[in-house]
């Protein structure tokens, strides 16, 4: 009899990079025998677009029902345990891993990245959950530190966007942006952006993204407005098709990227497109230094961006073909 696995993570938000671990979790799972399972805020179109059994992750009597039924319940990819987002969805993941190792399930922390996380009860009650754990996973070293600081045993692996598969690059020379809504963004960031933007790149098409519908799309269309009133002969287009096919297909024509979201910037490292980041979380600044991309803050008041422009204008694209997520970290545990 086949092994059952549930995943717990941010699933049927229709949020590209979730989604794309997601489907790289399951086609491993399912490639290796696994019946696996899925706590989603969309059950039916989880089951239909994953092609897995799927439960209402607010439904207690669903969520014990999966939870009893499984062998293994795996936590993540991406920031779960974090409480940027809010202390309750911190809350939330901590209280299924939890029923899962009152149910004695055994439990998988799935490359995630931890934090950041504020105040001490918070803090306190991660590391007591984590420590419950059966195997720890971490996609970037800054969480394998903090995790070694706090003698919780954990292994680093990259993040599983990487062993997404790619379409062969067909460089049309657009420029893609990919922007997110972030309420500290500083209000001249947009307006300074597009100046730039125009200034270097005015005989190029750009491509604007929107990864995760509706919360890309005000920021967007703002841009899209801006780049109108200030450089109305630029040809644009907005991509609102988040589909892991439409995304993967329409950078697979890019020539250079600016990203604010963590899985743009991995996905345009991927395609070795010339990456410039728009940090605004901790996980987009662990990327830009370990990957030495040029990077501005969205917080910060917007200043001369002639330097960095120029400084990404010179850069080169960069040869990733060689990184891939290492499965064997957890099938040595699970098979």
């Amino acid at each position: 009899m086949a092994k059952k696995v549930l995943i717990s993570g941010y699933i049927g938000f229709s949020n590209f990079g979730d989604d794309v671990i997601f489907a790289m979790l399951t086609r491993h799972l399912k490639a290796k025998g696994f019946e696996v399972s899925a706590l989603s805020s969309n059950p039916t179109k989880t089951k239909k677009q994953f092609k897995v059994n799927s439960a209402n992750y607010k439904n207690p009597i669903e969520i014990i029902k999966e939870i009893s039924k499984c062998d293994y319940l795996i936590s993540g990819g991406g920031s779960l345990l974090q409480n940027a987002t809010s202390n309750l969805s911190l809350l939330y993941y901590i209280l299924i891993i939890l029923l899962a190792k009152l149910m004695f399930k055994k439990v998988i922390i799935f490359a995630q990245g931890i934090g950041p996380i504020s105040g001490n009860f918070w803090i306190t009650l991660t590391k007591l959950t984590l420590r419950l754990c059966n195997l720890v996973t971490v996609r970037d070293s800054k969480s394998y530190k903090l995790l070694g600081k706090w003698k919780i045993k954990s292994r680093f692996v990259e993040d599983p966007a990487w062993d997404i598969p790619i379409l062969h690059r067909e460089n049309q020379r657009y420029v893609g942006i990919q922007l997110r809504d972030y309420a500290k963004m500083h209000p001249d960031f947009i307006k300074t952006l597009v100046k730039y933007i125009g200034l270097y790149f005015s005989d190029r098409k750009i491509i604007i993204f929107s990864f995760q519908n509706p919360q890309d799309l005000k920021i967007c269309y703002k841009f899209e407005k801006e780049l109108k009133l200030q450089w109305p002969q630029i040809k644009h287009e907005i991509i609102t098709d988040n589909s892991i096919k439409s995304i993967v297909t329409a950078f697979s024509h890019l020539d250079c990227l600016f990203a604010m979201r963590f899985h743009a910037c991995l996905l345009g490292l991927k395609y070795n497109i010339k990456v410039f980041a728009l940090p605004y979380d901790i996980k987009v600044e662990n990327l830009c230094n370990e990957f030495k991309l040029t990077n501005i803050s969205v917080e910060r008041k917007p200043e001369d961006y002639n330097s960095k422009f120029a400084e990404f204008m010179q850069s080169k694209e960069l040869n990733n073909d060689d990184i891939h997520f290492n499965w064997s970290v957890i099938d040595n545990y699970v098979l």
